[in-house]
């Protein structure tokens, strides 16, 4: 990637910090509140999970197209730009809209925009830290989890008062502010691409690291599992007396936590491996999720949403950590683009078209236990699609604690 000097000039550490603060507002909006947000505008269960599965589509379809264009054409600034631009707008929309056909279709055009982002700023990052740092994404990755905390406490108090309709527009708000901030980050730009063959950069993943599919399979059944859970445990608290605040008293706790696991994450991956790291999320997971669907207190149920935040801080670094192994960082953007497609999009397909028929015919006993299953089937996968000595044995990071200088060639940062 070659650096084009734009915006205002930061240290590289501070412009990449900065994202990850943002973003985390960005997600607190969403991820805690859709569905209530969704209830609150008439949508039944069967509905709520429609519409998830919909705009899980939607990221399937979108996902990959982005990650290719931002490693071989854009350039992965003007991307997660473009997407930030485009979410915002949409998200503005939603409040204007009525009925389950115009709320899917523009919550899907939301969901095309948004998967460009997140993707792009973990690649961004990737290439910040360099080889020799990469383990040390966790500790970037927390800063994201603090804002997200934050956020969820503060939105919650907001909606608690004012009514659940102000989800998207502070949605929206919060994604202009994920713009605003990249202007500070050096817009990088795509050189000497080579032809990649066959479906693109998307193929050229495959075919650079066959164990990508194994991984993916990994992660499809943990993610089907968590979007079956996560994606009715707001209806679950509400159903069983709580409200917004509470809801987002439980995912604010869950990203404090999530916070020092992600620190710690760095620590773990040296000590023990990836592979290892992989497998204790997933069964914190499939821990968290039953209790989840045993207990009918919503005050503890939301306190248990802590367990979440360890799960998630254990396997989202860590998958992040396995891209960068696994691949070029001429890949990078592309890489977590299909673990996106997957994990954002396969899984809400699966998770939250059937979870929203469990949910309502079968019950939230059977919705959990099924997803504490599948968690656990995915560590099983993983213990195997990660067995290879880089991923599997330990890997002390002998670099210091400050951030590694970068090669001139990616450096897209600017110093």
């Amino acid at each position: 990637m070659r650096p084009v000097r734009s915006g205002a000039e930061l240290r590289p550490e501070v412009a990449v910090h900065g994202l990850f603060v943002v973003f985390g507002l960005v997600i607190a909006a969403f991820f805690p509140f859709f569905a209530i947000y969704l209830d609150g505008r008439g949508l039944s269960p069967d509905e709520i999970g429609v519409v998830i599965a919909v705009t899980a589509l939607a990221r399937v379809v979108a996902n990959p197209v982005w990650g290719h264009y931002a490693d071989t054409r854009l350039g992965r600034l003007t991307a997660l730009q473009i997407g930030t631009i485009g979410a915002g707008a949409a998200a503005v929309s939603m409040n204007l809209v009525h009925g389950l056909p115009a709320i899917t279709i523009t919550a899907s055009v939301v969901a095309v925009f948004w998967v460009s982002v997140g993707p792009n700023i973990d690649a961004i990052a990737l290439v910040h830290l360099g080889d020799e740092r990469m383990s040390g994404y966790g500790k970037i990755r927390g800063w994201m989890s603090a804002s997200y905390a934050a956020g969820c406490l503060a939105f919650g108090a907001i909606m608690e008062l004012a009514g659940v309709r102000w989800a998207m527009p502070i949605f929206a708000l919060a994604s202009f502010a994920v713009l605003a901030w990249s202007s500070t980050v050096v817009r990088d730009r795509p050189v000497d691409v080579e032809a990649h063959g066959r479906m693109g950069a998307v193929g050229a993943v495959f075919r650079e690291a066959p164990r990508f599919w194994g991984f993916m399979t990994a992660v499809l059944l943990v993610w089907v599992g968590f979007n079956a859970a996560w994606n009715f445990i707001s209806l679950k608290i509400v159903g069983e007396g709580g409200g917004p605040l509470l809801i987002g008293l439980g995912t604010a706790m869950g990203g404090l936590i999530e916070v020092p696991v992600m620190r710690v994450s760095s620590r773990l991956q040296s000590a023990w491996g990836l592979r290892r790291v992989y497998v204790l999320g997933c069964g914190v997971y499939a821990t968290g999720f039953l209790l989840w669907g045993l207990i009918d207190n919503p005050t503890i149920v939301s306190l248990l949403t802590m367990l979440e935040g360890v799960a998630f801080g254990l396997l989202f670094t860590t998958s992040v950590v396995v891209i960068g192994r696994l691949l070029p960082s001429t890949l990078y953007s592309t890489g977590n683009s299909i673990w996106g497609m997957v994990a954002l999009g396969a899984g809400p397909i699966v998770g939250a078209g059937i979870g929203g028929f469990v949910y309502q015919h079968a019950g939230t006993v059977v919705l959990y236990v099924g997803a504490s299953a599948l968690a656990l089937a995915g560590g099983v996968a993983a213990w195997f699609a990660l067995s290879t000595p880089a991923l599997a044995d330990p890997s002390p990071d002998p670099s210091p604690e400050t951030t590694a200088p970068m090669p001139a060639e990616i450096d897209h940062l600017g110093t």
